[in-house]
């Protein structure tokens, strides 16, 4: 499996929009020089909940995947979401804590769109997952206790699954971005690009498969949080990977901007480039 590469943050950071996103640059004064930002850690970007959260509450780029579903069904999609994930194996419990953070809001997404229709074993198998990428990102004991006690009423039978779908909900929206993480203020908004990253891609397909492009106009096009991230790129991203790869990166979002902030209805086309563009960055985790 394919390490995490700092790079990557930069994409994977729009995902902190599914719940108050990243902030633009705080206003200077005119002709003032912007002082260069401190980098304590060298491999990863420089920002913190509050600088992520300060700008941005109103943009919502894709929302939780509960969230995404139920837009899907107002706007006549029958697809569920569920369907389309892919079978893959996400090591949570990574050394590296950006890592286990991609792959845990991956793993949560998951969870919370087949809540309803998986096996118990598969949902055991997923809260598993979770509580294993709480450990490793030092979460903290209540949030064991939290997952232990769900599994528990699971493993018995003593918790119906639209119950269940309300308090998973509940923990990925309003409970995680609460946690401490042992003062580490990145993983939350990673944990949440996990989850966005899967919503927007399975969102794409299903929109695609439907043939109804157009329905996910209010859910992309979002031009805001890709335009602070491109900006992010071009500016401290430079020194953050080779330059072949942050040119690739800043072309993808490039195109990406293009998309959400085109005046009419999105097309076939521009859905199959999110969904492209979102595999590729799946494949690589």
């Amino acid at each position: 499996m394919n390490v995490l590469r700092p790079w990557m943050v930069a994409v994977l950071l729009v995902a902190t929009a599914c719940s108050g996103g990243p902030s633009s640059t705080p206003d200077q004064a005119p002709g003032a020089t912007p002082e260069p930002a401190a980098q304590e850690n060298p491999e990863t970007p420089d920002l913190t909940k509050q600088e992520l959260a300060t700008d941005s509450e109103s943009v919502t780029l894709v929302p939780s995947p509960v969230e995404t579903q139920r837009a899907l069904e107002r706007a006549g999609i029958e697809t569920q979401l569920s369907a389309l994930i892919s079978d893959r194996k996400l090591d949570v419990a990574n050394v590296n804590p950006d890592n286990a953070a991609v792959r845990t809001g991956v793993v949560v997404a998951d969870m919370l769109l087949t809540v309803k229709t998986s096996s118990k074993g598969q949902l055991l198998s997923q809260l598993d997952q979770v509580e294993a990428g709480m450990k490793q990102l030092d979460g903290g004991k209540d949030i064991q206790a939290t997952l232990g006690d769900i599994k528990d009423r699971v493993q018995g039978d003593a918790v119906t699954r639209d119950e269940l779908l309300k308090e998973l909900d509940e923990i990925s929206q309003a409970v995680i971005p609460e946690l401490d993480f042992n003062g580490r203020d990145r993983i939350v908004p990673l944990i949440q690009a996990g989850s966005w990253l899967e919503g927007a891609n399975l969102l794409a397909k299903a929109v695609e498969k439907a043939d109804k492009p157009s329905a996910a106009d209010g859910l992309l096009k979002q031009p805001a949080v890709v335009d602070y991230f491109l900006r992010y790129v071009k500016t401290e991203g430079q020194a953050k990977a080779p330059e072949a790869v942050t040119k690739k990166l800043e072309s993808s979002l490039e195109t990406l901007k293009g998309i959400a902030s085109k005046d009419g209805s999105l097309t076939t086309e521009d859905i199959d480039t999110v969904s492209k563009t979102t595999d590729d960055v799946l494949a690589l985790l």
